[in-house]
């Protein structure tokens, strides 16, 4: 499977293109209105992956993170539909680096900057896919008019005023067949429902958008055993299953959890108004509930055919011990807000100009945990509960553009953002009611980066183009505060200022050829939870550094474009140098071994990269995508932890291939396919994971198909399925299994 893809997708590349030489063909695309904000994007000396609206209605979609299932080079941590911790990996970042990456909409950052790990997910569950208009992706920290995060991937959803009365309502159900080899399997089931409503009154348009997702997960982790134990107390079970570890060693699976019900509801509304001809006003509000419930399956029987959650056992001839919460079953209630505001115009002179202001407010943040596991604590018992209300973001951009000339176009923009985390945990009586205990631990702190950035594109000669830019940052953290039941002690506040230069030239060397060459610095300063976590041990704070040092990237890319009648085909080849990456991991150094987030000396990420896009192939009515990736990444040193040296980094696969191709192959009727290939690639620092089971990182190949129907003017249904061969295949935590969607769709 390994070779056979990549040569299948060399060769469909190879067949396009030559079928790509035929006349072009006119084609009507629905107009998307693209935001002042978003507008900056066309001009940046990155690759740019464009995906619009048409495509991602050719693929199955239920919620915003599937529009980047087949981008070139990227991966998104969507374990099932629903999941609020799908995070991004690019290039140079794993699913385990979310601060790496940028997502906007409409100029608005639903990145989650608090935290660089798998609960730094972008806030998906903001946008509906109904809304969107279309994406782009950025990769690399080519433009000064964005932050250091955008060192890995930057992802701007446009979405859609209308200009006259719409309106639009969906029904989805789909089923997943989930099978393990652990006894936890089944159907996982769930349901989706959305309406839009919006229209045009003369200087004014608006839209409102409603969207609710009921979804049933497959288990996200399992409940596993250590040898040994008081073999007098045993107990003697059946249903246990002996396995290993990913790096060999063994183990017993006893149970699953993490098996979530999520119910989340999204509403939306943008205002937009005309004040003037040459000035506009947009002002979005957004708002996100979810209620999850986490259950727990214990796989074991004791003679008498009652489940056993804790304590010592004796399964296939040796004494395990179960730990106490190894089963303990968990809520989430969350309530999440977005303020938006823009004000955008333009000048006789050319020059356009913008403001935009956002606010991300986690308004209601629950987490109910159940301190044990028992038959009996599944809905009541004492428990915890962690509160992180109050937390969120705020932004503020100021920026212009405009000709210097004839030859110049300048950027200029003012940038601010703060951030602050709370994160206070309780003791509960019922761990599903109130936190009615005492304090058990708390941490706080408060980030904010200040930023000035240039940029001019000058176009000195015929057929080339100079952008030199730079960014300025001020970063500061304070207020950081960590404590646990006797004590509560604070962080110093830190301070710090960096430039970031810019630099890409872009020669046309013949009609429809472009070669481009990037380079570009970013900083990617720590985010509050790398700087503020930690334990306190006495009278100090351990496990944690205080002097954290910032990410620094130096990145270079030089790609050939080449437009073709109907399409394009692009190929890249990158790299980025990374010093102090931040990463957790064990400090082996110290006479005590201490694992906490630390700095990564030198680690590099190098490779090649091709993207083909073609429509109406041959003069048929076939599209088709198609693109392949071969990264090298590499931890040059890592003092700390000297195993990691010239080992591969983690969770960047060593192959990332897609091919996405529909068929309209009747009136009213299409046919999509997509193939998804991600590579070997390894969890750990030193490589010494190589078991493909739950822990480990899997390499997959996974088919997804489609199938349309416009039956009516207005209608629309629809067939689909994604993890057509029923792969089982990990990211530390399994994937969805085989998924069937039925989705009818009804379009004034």
């Amino acid at each position: 499977m390994d070779v056979r893809f990549p040569v299948a997708l060399l060769l469909a590349v190879s067949v396009g293109t030559a079928l790509a030489a035929e006349p072009p063909q006119s084609t009507t695309l629905t107009p998307v209105h693209v935001h002042a904000s978003d507008t900056a994007v066309l001009n940046t000396p990155s690759v740019t992956v464009h995906i619009p609206r048409e495509r991602l209605q050719q693929q199955n979609l239920v919620d915003s993170a599937d529009a980047l299932r087949y981008a070139p080079n990227l991966q998104v941590r969507q374990r099932y539909i629903g999941d609020p911790n799908a995070t991004i990996s690019g290039r140079n970042g794993g699913t385990l680096q979310s601060a790496r990456s940028l997502l906007y909409v409409d100029g608005l950052l639903l990145s989650n900057l608090m935290s660089n790990s798998w609960d730094g997910a972008p806030r998906w569950g903001m946008v509906a896919p109904a809304q969107i208009g279309a994406v782009d992706v950025l990769y690399g920290p080519y433009s000064a008019l964005y932050p250091g995060n955008a060192m890995g991937t930057t992802v701007l959803i446009h979405t859609r005023l209308p200009d006259r009365l719409v309106a639009s309502a969906d029904a989805q159900y789909f089923s997943q067949d989930y099978g393990d080899r652990y006894g936890a399997g089944g159907h996982y089931d769930g349901h989706r429902l959305a309406a839009q409503l919006g229209g045009r009154q003369g200087r004014w348009r608006w839209l409102l958008a409603l969207n609710q997702l009921d979804n049933h997960g497959q288990p996200m982790q399992y409940a596993t055993a250590k040898a040994g134990g008081n073999a007098a107390a045993a107990v003697p079970v059946g249903g246990a299953t002996p396995d290993r570890n990913p790096n060999g060693t063994p183990r017993l699976v006893y149970g699953a959890n993490s098996i979530e019900h999520t119910r989340q509801t999204q509403a939306a509304l943008q205002v937009g108004v005309d004040i003037t001809p040459a000035v506009n006003a947009l002002l979005s509000l957004g708002w996100w509930h979810n209620h999850a419930f986490d259950t727990t399956r214990s796989l074991i029987r004791d003679a008498a055919g009652q489940p056993v959650y804790a304590g010592a056992i004796l399964a296939g001839g040796r004494v395990w011990t179960l730990p106490a919460s190894g089963l303990a079953p968990s809520a989430y209630d969350q309530t999440h807000v977005l303020y938006g505001a823009e004000l955008d115009g333009h000048l006789d002179n050319g020059w356009h100009w913008d403001a935009v202001a956002s606010r991300y407010d986690y308004r209601h943040q629950l987490e109910h945990d159940a301190a044990g596991s028992s038959a009996s604590n599944a809905r009541s018992g004492p428990g915890s509960v962690a509160d992180m209300s109050g937390s969120g973001w705020s932004t503020l951009d100021l920026r212009s553009s405009g000709p210097l000339g004839d030859d110049n176009m300048l950027y200029a923009g003012v940038h601010l953002d703060r951030y602050r985390l709370t994160s206070r945990v309780h003791a509960a009586s019922d761990w599903l009611g109130a936190a009615d205990g005492p304090l058990l631990s708390a941490y706080a702190g408060r980030t904010q980066t200040r930023a000035l950035y240039l940029q001019d594109v000058w176009s000195f000669a015929e057929a080339w183009a100079l952008t030199l830019g730079t960014r300025w940052e001020q970063w500061r953290a304070w207020d950081g505060l960590l404590a646990n039941a006797h004590a509560a002690l604070g962080y110093p506040s830190r301070r710090r200022s960096d430039a970031s230069p810019k630099a890409a030239l872009n020669w046309d060397l013949a009609s429809d050829w472009q070669l481009r060459l990037s380079w570009g610095k970013a900083v990617r300063y720590p985010t509050v939870e790398e700087l503020f976590q930690g334990s306190v041990s006495g009278n100090a704070i351990v496990n944690n550094n205080p002097n954290l040092q910032p990410e620094r990237d130096w990145s270079t890319d030089l790609s050939l474009i080449r437009t073709l009648p109907r399409g394009h085909w692009r190929v890249s080849l990158y790299q980025d140098r990374v010093a102090d990456t931040l990463y957790s991991q064990t400090d082996i150094t110290l006479p005590v071994p201490v694992t906490n987030v630390q700095n990564i000396d030198r680690v590099r990420t190098r490779g090649v990269e091709g993207e083909l896009t073609l429509e109406n192939i041959g003069g048929l009515p076939v599209d088709l995508t198609a693109s392949a990736a071969w990264n090298q990444a590499t931890t040059l040193r890592d003092r700390q932890f000297p195993a990691a040296d010239g080992k591969a980094f983690p969770r960047i696969p060593r192959l990332r291939a897609s091919l996405f191709a529909d068929w309209r192959f009747a009136p009213g009727w299409d046919a999509s396919l997509g193939l998804r290939r991600s590579g070997r690639q390894y969890g750990t620092l030193d490589n010494s994971d190589f078991v493909d089971t739950y822990g480990a990182v899997s390499s997959f190949t996974v088919a997804d198909a489609k199938l349309r129907w416009r039956f009516a003017p207005q209608w629309t249904a629809s067939l689909g399925v994604d993890n057509l061969g029923n792969e089982h295949y990990w990211v530390y935590h399994p994937y969805a299994g085989r998924t069937w969607f039925g989705e009818l769709h009804w379009e004034l």
